[in-house]
């Protein structure tokens, strides 16, 4: 019994995201694919355009602190 809860489980869930796969058509994969890679350039910018921003600041506030 323990087992088969576990395997139809399993079972569903592979035909839930087959007929997901199935659903879209090459041409909407693309939009989705060009979507999530927007986001990820975008957030890897803001990641690393904040740690130079922070950089920046810290050397400002360095020098301020000398004088």
């Amino acid at each position: 019994m323990r087992m088969e809860k576990y395997t139809t489980s399993s079972a569903y869930g592979w035909g839930a995201f087959c007929t997901m796969l199935g659903a879209l058509s090459l041409n909407d994969w693309a939009l989705v694919v060009g979507i999530l890679c927007s986001l990820g350039t975008f957030a890897v910018n803001w990641h690393y355009k904040r740690k130079e921003f922070h950089a920046k600041f810290e050397v400002i506030n360095e020098r301020d602190a000398e004088k």
